[in-house]
């Protein structure tokens, strides 16, 4: 099997984009160029190429125990999401809420800071299905919901000790500071990187921003338009990636706070449960259960906990038997279908990529070609390059760390610094990746058709990232990196108040 393609590499990802962005169809571009990848690493045969497929790509993917969890996870959610809607919670929820947030505003405002109480788990999914009824109500479309998911998932994930995201940085970094033969706590590292990873930081403040001002980009202005003049959160004949289906409910049933509160309460009962028994809170303490727990089958736990509160609901009130809860929740799974096969094609091309050595050719341009002054904003927009090709941040800060720290080490660089960049880098790719996994389940929370998303947040995610590639650039050419942030945030003040004037041209939206 030949892995040595040069520049050659780089088609898979491409067809990836390419055809995604111009047929509209997720399952069938990625599948093209799992098809493409996997006949380039079959000598070419297009026919064993389609075999490998599965055999190489689809099925090992699948048995990732990492993946199997994931896949498992999102298939679940989606019996908590028809529990809730079956039984009224969400809609219940949505009522009382919308009493305070009565408008557009209010509800992106709220979305984005309820983030921070799901900044453990998978806000994507958990944050999207709460508040979706409540954002449907004040007229906030899909494409605005994905973008907040999405910009405040992954990236408040990153500043957050007790997620699975801070571990694995500290890992990284533990290990090169090991390889390098250098003194320092990887613990210190990683809390002082937290202000330069500038992507991270000013992407949820632009969130924010965007709430506030009603600043909308781009087509993102099309989709907000449409939302409020109209009343059309997705525009005609586009669908969402997961069908929806709107319940009726039988005369006289009324839903309550309660049919919300019960499996709220039995979801997050559950999920610190299960955190604090396979963290072992006894031995490791509050903060050590949070980062030895199993945090996928914490919230796998929450979703199946939160599904039989709400179905202990819809007895309890006579809504319907406990046989028709159980189908409920299995019928709420399968219309989920659609994502976990998003998911396999996107890892398959990830690990197409990987065998492609997609990262290592990437990542060999920076090494041959940089200066002291310029590694950090070289390792922030390649960091950025093979994520976005990838569909992967973890990935990339894989592939980026062992070849970032030595040069930080070399050059004599803050460490923080070049960390901040790499971490900065592999989320600002993962983003705007239409093939990334967090951007598939943002898509999938907001109930919003998934090239719409990708489309409609990339001029968000390309403003901030070459914002944060200024600030690095200035930060590694003059040496005052402290002062970078402020560099990083005056160059996005601008290029807001830029885009805010072109908008205000256009059409204003209540």
């Amino acid at each position: 099997m030949d892995t040595t393609f040069g520049v050659l590499c780089l088609i898979p990802p491409i067809v990836a984009v390419a055809l995604a962005l111009k047929t509209k169809q997720t399952i069938l571009s990625l599948f093209v160029a799992v098809w493409v990848g996997a006949t380039m690493l079959n000598g070419w045969n297009p026919i064993v190429g389609f075999a490998a497929i599965f055999r190489d790509f689809f099925i090992p993917s699948i048995a990732s125990e990492w993946n199997a969890g994931l896949l498992l996870l999102v298939t679940l959610s989606g019996g908590l999401v028809a529990m809730l809607r079956v039984t009224g919670s969400a809609k219940a929820f949505a009522k009382a809420i919308t009493k305070k947030i009565n408008n557009a505003k209010k509800g992106q405002i709220v979305t984005a800071l309820s983030a921070f109480i799901f900044s453990y788990t998978e806000p994507c999914l958990i944050l999207g299905t709460i508040m979706r009824p409540v954002t449907d109500l004040v007229k906030v479309s899909r494409a605005k919901l994905a973008y907040i998911l999405d910009s405040m998932g992954c990236n408040l994930a990153a500043f957050s000790p007790i997620s699975s995201y801070g571990p694995f940085i500290v890992g990284l970094i533990a290990a090169e500071l090991a390889a390098g033969n250098v003194d320092g706590n990887e613990w210190s590292i990683w809390l002082h990187m937290l202000p330069f990873n500038m992507y991270g930081l000013f992407a949820m403040i632009t969130v924010l921003i965007v709430a506030i001002f009603g600043l909308n980009i781009g087509p993102m202005h099309k989709e907000e338009l449409r939302a409020r003049k109209e009343g059309k959160l997705l525009a005609d004949g586009v669908e969402p990636l997961v069908p929806e289906t709107k319940e009726e409910f039988p005369e006289g049933y009324l839903p309550s706070m309660w049919n919300f509160a019960i499996p709220m309460i039995c979801l997050f009962v559950s999920l610190f449960a299960t955190i604090f028994w396979t963290g072992n809170i006894g031995e490791n303490g509050f903060k050590g259960a949070f980062l030895n727990g199993n945090i996928t089958l914490a919230i796998s736990m929450g979703f199946v906990c939160g599904g039989i509160g709400a179905g202990a609901v819809g007895v309890a009130t006579k809504l319907f038997k406990p046989d028709k809860a159980f189908s409920h929740f299995v019928d709420g799974m399968a219309q989920l279908i659609s994502v976990p096969f998003i998911l396999v094609c996107a890892w398959s091309v990830g690990s197409i990529t990987s065998q492609m050595e997609v990262g290592v050719y990437l990542a060999g341009i920076v090494e041959n070609y940089l200066t002291p002054g310029l590694v950090p904003v070289m390792v922030f927009v390649f960091g950025a390059a093979i994520s976005f090709a990838t569909g992967s941040s973890w990935g990339v800060w894989s592939i980026m760390m062992p070849i970032a720290f030595p040069m930080a080490i070399a050059f004599n660089l803050p460490y923080a610094y070049i960390v901040g960049a790499v971490i900065g880098g592999g989320l600002f790719g993962d983003q705007c990746s239409p093939i990334s996994d967090t951007t598939v389940l943002s898509s999938t929370g907001a109930s919003c058709n998934h090239i719409v998303h990708v489309q409609t947040q990339l001029p968000y995610g390309l403003t901030v990232g070459a914002s944060a590639a200024v600030g690095f650039l200035f930060g590694g050419l003059t040496g005052q990196y402290v002062l970078s942030i402020a560099v990083t945030a005056v160059v996005l003040a601008c290029l807001l108040f830029i885009f805010s004037k072109i908008s205000s041209k256009k059409e204003a939206i209540a």
